[in-house]
């Protein structure tokens, strides 16, 4: 598979999420290493990033579906948006 045709899997995984969410797949950064790609995914509602306790379990569901039926190994790589409020 390659990295456009990945990306558009991806992307219609991400779509189906729901719940007001959306998911920004950072093409620039998809990369593959071996037998593994690696997915940067900025997810925001109402246009503030959604904390990485939220988007876990989210981005672990799409990638064990994608491993078991499409035999493909997807690491999700959490982003934040550059006016993403910096905690210290």
């Amino acid at each position: 598979m390659n990295k456009n045709k990945l990306v558009e899997l991806v992307k219609s995984h991400l779509k189906k999420v729901g719940h007001g969410i959306s998911f920004e797949v950072i093409t620039d950064g998809v990369r593959q290493e071996e037998s593994w790609w690696y997915v940067p995914v900025l997810a925001t509602r109402k246009g503030k990033d959604l904390p990485r306790e939220i988007t876990v379990n989210i981005y672990a569901n799409i990638e064990d579906e994608l491993e078991r039926k499409k035999r493909i190994n997807v690491l999700f790589v959490p982003a934040v948006s550059e006016t993403a409020d910096q905690r210290t």
